[in-house]
């Protein structure tokens, strides 16, 4: 069969296939050609319309009618081709492995599935524009206008398909040419709420709030940052040691990804994916929190009930099941999280405390001053004792001082119990366990902060801490990111912040025996405002 066609019968031809087609195989044929002819064809409507500059372009003709047969081929029409009497055999490909791989995706994605990237993608392309798509195929061209999306920038395309449908990521790591690269349309990560100028302490409710936790959408237009993954090692469990790794100049080198000995840059390989917990059960978990905010023999932990609205508001957008204990004794304590082992975690992805109290060294206070060691805490929950939550992550995040150690004495209070100064608008709280968690499996110690140091909290705003941890998941978490890396990202912001000196600052420290990434599900709901 011979690939030249009489000039007229060609003419024929193509408006043959025009009343063949579909109005949605017309919008098909022009996804495919819109990278060949480098144009907005977002006016065509019929196939005669994307012929015509395809044959002023030479790139479709009775001597060469092979792109009209290509075209076919990739939406299925094989039978339309053999009607025509066309060379089925193809000679030359016109259209790219990364267009057929974009179209391929699009084939596999359902439109439930399409509502929810859509949902991911909703910072990148506005509300808007996203109601105007109806189709995978004009997701990716609004995607390529937009310079989020091509041949060499692949990142947020794998991102945000493999969150969704993660059977297709092998589809783009298969045909997908080059390293995902997302340099022109990455996440905006800046925390406009962070700066390495020192920042005063809040006098009054009408004081500036350049420094307030904003929600995400405010960061919209912010410079980028990079996501640095790397578990800082403090080089002793001396003070000086801590204090070292906690001096303004170096935080903020380790905060900014400073290149240095001990932090050499990774060099590029293929690395293969590491697993992550399984988060696809019926429920997400249990969230609970303890809030000690009234003491007997202590000061009031002022703006402590800010950051418990905060952690009920992101814990249950993330599908937890939030369980509140205020003002608790150190029994009180102790049965919550009896009460929690002796639930059912079965259908359970995973288990959070958030825990918030004065602290000692080694523990945390009830109200009427009675201690609770974390350990006991911990081992409430481990394997023994709770046989539902084996293999499933155990999340603590504690916000409390691991010590009455500052850096410099400032307008500041702490919250152990040796400290009697009450007259300022930020606090810190007091001491949590020294011992390690490495004898448990599956579980994630979030802390405040290094020990032997002090954690800070504002009186109307809530703890620096805390505040950082809820805004970084509700901002992280439809991206995507692990656990690990949005805590490394609340150890960033915080480590920026300082007292009116700029000398006392203040470094998260997460602990784990983690054995997978733990991604959170993206929730089917925004965030709802405050």
């Amino acid at each position: 069969m011979e690939d030249r066609v009489p000039e007229i019968e060609f003419s024929e031809i193509l408006i043959h296939v025009q009343e063949s087609l579909s109005p949605a195989e017309v919008q098909e044929l022009v996804f495919l050609c819109s990278e060949i002819l480098r144009k907005d064809l977002s006016r065509v409507v019929k196939a005669t319309e994307l012929f015509t500059p395809l044959q002023k372009c030479n790139l479709l003709s009775n001597s060469d009618p092979s792109l009209l047969v290509e075209l076919l081929k990739i939406i299925k029409r094989d039978k339309l081709i053999r009607d025509l009497q066309l060379n089925p055999k193809l000679k030359n490909r016109h259209v790219s492995p990364y267009r057929r791989m974009l179209f391929k995706l699009a084939e596999n994605i359902t439109d439930e599935e399409l509502k929810n990237i859509k949902f991911l993608l909703r910072d990148k392309l506005g509300q808007n524009k996203l109601e105007q798509i109806v189709t995978m195929l004009q997701l990716f061209l609004e995607l390529e206008k937009k310079d989020c999306l091509s041949a060499n920038n692949l990142g947020i395309l794998e991102r945000t398909v493999g969150m969704i449908c993660p059977s297709l990521k092998k589809i783009i790591r298969e045909n997908g040419a080059g390293v995902p690269e997302e340099q022109k349309c990455r996440d905006k990560f800046q925390d406009l709420s962070v700066t390495t100028i020192p920042v005063p302490p809040e006098e009054s409710a009408c004081a500036s709030s350049s420094q307030e936790l904003l929600p995400p959408s405010y960061f919209s237009q912010a410079k980028p940052v990079e996501m640095h993954t790397s578990v800082t090692s403090f080089p002793s469990n001396t003070k000086e040691g801590q204090v070292a790794c906690l001096s303004p100049s170096k935080t903020q080198k380790l905060a900014q990804g400073d290149k240095n000995q001990s932090f050499p840059e990774p060099k590029p390989t293929n690395t293969p994916k590491l697993e992550q917990y399984d988060m696809s059960g019926d429920w997400r978990g249990v969230a609970l929190i303890i809030n000690n905010y009234k003491f007997i023999n202590l000061k009031e932990r002022h703006g402590s009930e800010v950051d418990k609205k905060s952690l009920v508001d992101v814990f249950q957008w993330l599908g937890f099941e939030t369980v509140v204990k205020e003002n608790c004794s150190r029994e009180e304590m102790l049965t919550a999280l009896e009460d929690l082992c002796k639930r059912d975690h079965t259908k359970a992805d995973c288990v959070v405390c958030c825990l918030m109290s004065h602290g000692y060294d080694g523990g945390l206070y009830g109200v009427e001053k009675g201690k609770v060691p974390i350990k006991d805490m911990l081992d409430k929950l481990d394997g023994r004792n709770c046989i539902s939550l084996i293999q499933k992550p155990k999340l603590f995040f504690i916000q409390a001082c691991r010590g009455n150690q500052e850096l410099q004495p400032a307008c500041y209070e702490s919250d152990d119990s040796n400290n009697s100064e009450i007259n300022c608008s930020l606090d810190s709280d007091a001491e949590v366990p020294k011992e390690s968690i490495s004898e448990r499996s599956d579980y994630l110690v979030a802390m405040a902060t290094v020990p032997g140091y002090v954690s800070f909290r504002e009186t109307s705003r809530g703890s620096w801490f805390i505040q950082s941890l809820c805004k970084h998941l509700q901002k992280l978490v439809p991206s995507g990111i692990d656990l690990l890396s949005i805590l490394t990202e609340v150890n960033r912001e915080v480590s920026m912040k300082a007292d009116p000196t700029g000398r006392r600052k203040q470094m998260p420290q997460p602990e784990f025996t983690l054995t997978k990434r733990v991604v959170f599900p993206v929730p089917k709901n925004p965030m709802p405002s405050k």
